[in-house]
């Protein structure tokens, strides 16, 4: 393929990533928990590795079809909004909630959790929440848990006017702004990478309340109009490249 048509379809299709990266946040602006889907190119050095790691080559992995983007998960939370339900907890602060799944750990901010049959806390699809010492189990469906995330009886606590020994803690995990995460859907992430448990005070537990999205519909809608104008004008780009083309091809033949 020419080189300047190759480097107009990578563009075009590095925008039409970004477009799928604005439409999943808009679709999600207002799912509990939800961190927002960044799109970004990769520096030189990057796509030379990547293309390298691909068997394409220097040249190609530069100026090829592929576009050489990377999604990356906007970490930063959200505000918070009141339910008053017991077992709707959120973090103020930096820090995951993590889960345990079939295909391993997994971590979430979607603190809408619940009880299964046999007592216990799970999420909404039914993934183990996590605690300190494993699984979270509980005789009775509004316990009481603290700032430092410790669940405690909430019957205990109201008859003897202390909470007591709690019942077990929420394993709150922290990860880099540099880390890769990878989607997992009904709003968990796994981490490449070993997470860290969050400091004691750094992050606390808000129980009666769930995080809202992090994303800024008007800030997504300005990036699809810049995403969409751009693809129109490689559109313009290529279609101009090949008119030109065209006429020099014809011009060669009526000389001849």
């Amino acid at each position: 393929m020419n080189e300047i048509l190759s480097l107009v379809l990578g563009s075009m299709q590095a925008d039409m990533a970004r477009l799928d990266s604005v439409a999943m946040n808009l679709a999600n602006a207002q799912t509990v928990g939800y961190k927002r889907g960044v799109a970004v190119t990769l520096p030189f050095a990057a796509r030379v590795e990547r293309g390298v790691q691909q068997g394409l080559g220097v040249e190609r992995a530069e100026a090829g079809p592929s576009p050489m983007l990377a999604s990356h998960v906007d970490q930063r939370p959200g505000t918070l909004k009141s339910t008053g339900q017991a077992l709707d907890v959120a973090l103020a602060g930096p820090g995951w909630i993590e889960v345990q799944t079939e295909a391993g750990p997994a971590y979430t901010r979607q603190g809408n959790f619940r009880l299964d049959p046999r007592g216990r806390v799970v999420t909404q699809q039914g993934h183990l929440v996590m605690g300190v010492g494993g699984e979270i189990q509980l005789t009775q469906g509004n316990p009481v848990i603290d700032a430092a995330g410790r669940v405690f009886d909430a019957t205990a606590a109201a008859q003897g006017g202390s909470r007591g020994t709690p019942l077990a803690q929420l394993r709150i995990v922290q990860f880099d702004a540099s880390a890769q995460l990878e989607r997992l859907g009904d709003g968990l992430v796994r981490v490449h990478g070993e997470p860290v448990t969050v400091n004691e005070g750094a992050t606390q537990v808000q129980q009666g309340f769930l995080e809202n999205s992090n994303v800024q519909s008007m800030q997504e809608m300005v990036q699809l109009l810049q995403s969409v104008r751009h693809l129109e004008t490689m559109q313009r780009v290529a279609t101009s490249y090949d008119e030109m083309l065209g006429t020099s091809i014809r011009r060669l033949g009526e000389g001849s």
